[in-house]
């Protein structure tokens, strides 16, 4: 993150950092924000974070908690659906853009974070691919922007089961609700509100349709893959993060905050990076090269044909 992103989360947390002293001298709300950012980013150990900022080992576990604490604190007020007219009907434009699809406001899909074995019940939190992990939800707008994050299901949970155990259903309830939908890939089942790919099209308006969804929907792809390159330890390639569930659920709902601050300061990742981390995860972006290999070239049919 920039200088001046650091110095507005400085700012931002000013009241909250309490002056810790250890060796006897006290600890500056920069030097805190620093260690914390260095951890999210690397997934080092306490150790090495600590080597590489000056400062020890218990220093950098307690500055980890203040900062983390913190921030996830204030998760509504950077994360967080808005329901009022104007922002809805400029979500739908900003969807509309992309490939046609409007009154759509977001887009929803799940990511594995790899954890450590948890000492309650650790078989229940193995995934298909066989490590231990939290099955987080995130939902994003056309910015790419999280709206929403659920970061406390069980790596066995199967993406279709957490949406309806989780908030997304309520925004679509009166008084104050979303008036449109969400998009889904074909993981999710169809329902009143979401959104999912047509399958076995029949003729060159379904094979469209599906197409434009596709392209549409992969927004919260390129989402979860800017949020695991800009922050390492939540990507498998980092390693496992050592920490309890719940506590591992507040550090992916604060790197979210965080990735927000910075996108909202224009500091997104270069094509050429954000590319070069697609291809090159080890979690789940094999399979969604691949689809993005095959939904480009599905889109270049589809433009030859509207030329046609």
């Amino acid at each position: 993150m920039s200088r001046e992103d650091v110095t507005h989360l400085c700012a931002l947390l000013n009241d909250d950092s309490q002056p810790m002293r250890f060796g006897g001298h006290p600890m500056l709300v920069v030097l805190k924000i620093t260690v914390a950012l260095n951890f999210y980013a690397s997934e080092l150990f306490w150790g090495s974070t600590g080597n590489m900022c000056g400062v020890s080992q218990s220093s950098v576990h307690h500055c980890i908690k203040e900062v983390t604490n913190a921030l996830f604190k204030r998760a509504s007020d950077h994360i967080r659906y808005r329901t009022d007219p104007e922002r809805q009907a400029e979500g739908a434009i900003g969807r509309g853009a992309i490939a046609g699809f409007s009154q759509v406001q977001s887009a929803i899909d799940c990511t594995h974070v790899a954890i450590k074995a948890p000492a309650d019940q650790p078989v229940t939190f193995i995934n298909r691919k066989g490590f231990h992990s939290l099955n987080v939800q995130l939902v994003c707008n056309h910015r790419k922007h999280f709206l929403q994050v659920c970061a406390c299901f069980l790596g066995s949970c199967h993406d279709a089961y957490i949406p309806r155990q989780s908030q997304v259903p309520l925004l679509f309830t009166p008084p104050a609700h979303l008036q449109e939908w969400i998009l889904g890939d074909k993981a999710y089942p169809l329902m009143s509100w979401l959104l999912t790919p047509g399958r076995n099209a029949t003729n060159n308006a379904e094979e469209c349709n599906t197409i434009c969804h596709d392209f549409t929907q992969a927004t919260i792809k390129q989402a979860i893959g800017m949020l695991k390159m800009r922050f390492c330890g939540l990507d498998r390639s980092g390693g496992a993060l050592q920490y309890a569930p719940d506590r591992v659920g507040c550090i992916v709902v604060v790197c979210c905050i965080l990735l927000y601050i910075a996108v909202q300061k224009g500091e997104g990742l270069q094509d050429e990076e954000f590319r070069k981390h697609e291809t090159s995860s080890n979690d789940e972006d094999t399979e969604d090269t691949q689809r993005q290999e095959h939904m480009g070239n599905q889109r270049t049919v589809m433009e030859t044909r509207q030329g046609e």
